[in-house]
């Protein structure tokens, strides 16, 4: 095979001073790269349509390793799920597998543990929706229990809503947990239920979990993969790794649910109806909290820093703190990590959950074991219990407040930021609410809106309490003002005629359209002429 032509060609620099065999399967590393550039491999992470066809991966450890070898890994097809020191867990095919091994690296098989999910101790799809629907019948003053759709063999996707108002909308963060993207790992999946069962269970005597659930809109989706986790198995049912199915903002910046996994396409979908503020992914195989941004468009970059790195961080904190094994890591200093300072990953929830929906999410490892005993589970749970409840209450900070219509009071569709911070998030627009979280400090929001005139809030300061409130009120964008400056001139008139010659379209309000024509043009230019006269 051509790899080891290449193994048999690097051979002879073994002369070379200074060329060790570790030097020399880096030359052919760098070699093999170079060649699958040439045949156009090497865009990150490609994800076939579903229903494609994968070739079935097993897991291995693989070593030694290092930074420049996780292209490679990736062009070749292999899932990197884990690194430590100069040690990777991977999943890949077996023609891949053996392909890495004749780069030098020494693979060593993991027994994948491809059990299906009988007598495991590990609750059955079928029970999980059964004791969800039975939590949701005996709690219906603050829950409902609903499906976001079928996985490819059939099986539900059981998502809950627990808040105090259950069938209303109101003014509250949403939170969104969930676990069980890849099917080898069900205690994120244990955990999602028994976060669940403690919210309803404790509702009206516990006075922190009480006023959880008044406050905030949560919602839980236990099992993501309800396929795979009948299997056992990391993908699903259409060898698809749910975690790198997303639109990614470097390997697949389309933010549409076509073509993705039909799991992947529900979440998306039910996403877009929504406005989470605050989110956790929970899995297993390490013990750490990672966070964003999972990739650089720097193929040298060792962390990749979201503009609210700090904000990720401090929240990364809130819930390692509270978790003594994972903040004690020998590996991960607090129990926490950049998910590029660890290792890269494209099409991950987290990555878009925070660009295209304005929500911070972050990745929970919770056991270095897979598939833990089920007699782990309730010592897991206590490990992680304060953690879940802690973080929560983060949707809680910042600056909050509604949008409106300053005319007739209708909440609208926003976009908010914080100046200097590059990142947006938005309002819910059936209250037209919003939950900025950030650190204390004292900042300016800048509120807009299509079709409304854009407004600055000035000076608000962020305490370590409770949101601070700015409620915003924005005026329509007036016929005829075609530059937004709140007033009708000949400056409008003059960029009327540049936009219908052509010229210049930048920075029109198209919403000052006069003839209703959809356009600006001649009909606007006319307009604020006779204005002026």
């Amino acid at each position: 095979m051509q790899e080891k032509a290449m193994v048999d060609e690097v051979d002879k620099v073994d002369g070379v001073d200074g060329v060790d065999g570790w030097s020399k399967r880096r030359v052919i590393c760098a070699w093999l790269l170079c060649a699958l550039a040439g045949f156009g491999l090497m865009t990150p992470a490609w994800t076939p349509a579903a229903g494609e066809g994968y070739p079935l991966k097993s897991a291995a450890w693989i070593s030694p390793v290092d930074r420049g070898d996780f292209r490679l890994l990736d062009a070749l097809g292999a899932d990197i799920d884990g690194v430590w020191g100069e040690r990777a867990r991977i999943y890949a095919a077996e023609e891949t597998l053996a392909a890495i091994r004749e780069l030098g690296f020494t693979v060593s098989p993991i027994s994948d543990g491809r059990r299906a999910r009988t007598a495991d101790g590990y609750p059955m799809p079928e029970e999980i929706g059964a004791a969800l629907a039975d939590l949701a019948a005996r709690h219906p003053d603050i829950c409902r229990l609903v499906s976001i759709g079928r996985s490819p063999e059939g099986r539900e996707l059981w998502m809950i809503r627990i808040s105090d108002n259950p069938d209303v909308e109101e003014d509250e963060p949403e939170v969104f947990y969930v676990g069980g993207f890849h099917g080898d790992e069900p205690p994120g999946t244990v955990l999602c239920l028994d976060f669940i069962t403690l919210l309803l269970e404790n509702y009206g005597t516990d006075d922190a979990v009480t006023a959880l659930v008044n406050d905030l809109e949560i919602w839980v989706l236990p099992l993501m993969n309800p396929d795979g986790y009948a299997a056992g198995t990391r993908y699903n049912s259409e060898g698809i790794d749910l975690n790198r199915n997303f639109p990614d903002r470097i390997s697949d910046p389309v933010n549409s649910p076509e073509g993705r996994a039909i799991e992947t396409r529900h979440l998306m979908n039910w996403t877009f109806d929504h406005s989470p503020v605050l989110s956790a992914s929970f899995h297993t195989g390490a013990l750490v909290v990672n966070y964003p941004f999972d990739a650089s468009f720097d193929p040298d970059a060792r962390y990749a820093a979201a503009p609210d790195d700090a904000l990720f961080i401090e929240q990364s904190l809130t819930y390692a703190a509270l978790n003594p094994p994972m903040s004690d890591s020998p590996w991960f200093p607090n129990g926490i990590t950049n998910g590029l300072a660890w290792y890269p990953i494209y099409g991950g929830i987290q990555d878009w959950f925070y660009i295209w929906q304005g929500c911070n999410l972050l990745t929970v490892e919770v056991s270095d074991w897979k598939t833990p005993s089920p007699s782990e589970l309730d010592h897991l749970w206590e490990e992680n219990r304060r953690s879940m409840l802690a973080y929560a209450e983060w949707s809680l900070k910042g600056i909050r407040g509604l949008v409106a219509d300053s005319r007739t009071g209708e909440p609208l569709a926003a976009t908010v930021r914080a100046v200097g911070i590059d990142h947006d998030v938005y309002t819910d627009p059936d209250v037209g609410d919003y939950h900025r979280m950030l650190l204390p400090g004292v900042y300016d929001l800048e509120i807009r809106a299509d079709g409304y005139y854009a407004e600055t809030v000035a000076d608000i300061a962020v305490g370590e309490g409770p949101a601070a409130r700015k409620d915003v009120a924005l005026d329509p964008v007036a016929k005829g003002d075609v530059d937004g400056d709140r007033d009708i001139d000949l400056a409008d008139a003059i960029q009327s005629l540049q936009v219908a010659a052509g010229i210049d379209a930048d920075g029109i309000q198209r919403h000052a359209d006069v003839d209703g024509d959809g356009r600006i043009g001649v009909a606007e230019a006319l307009f604020s002429l006779i204005v002026i006269q």
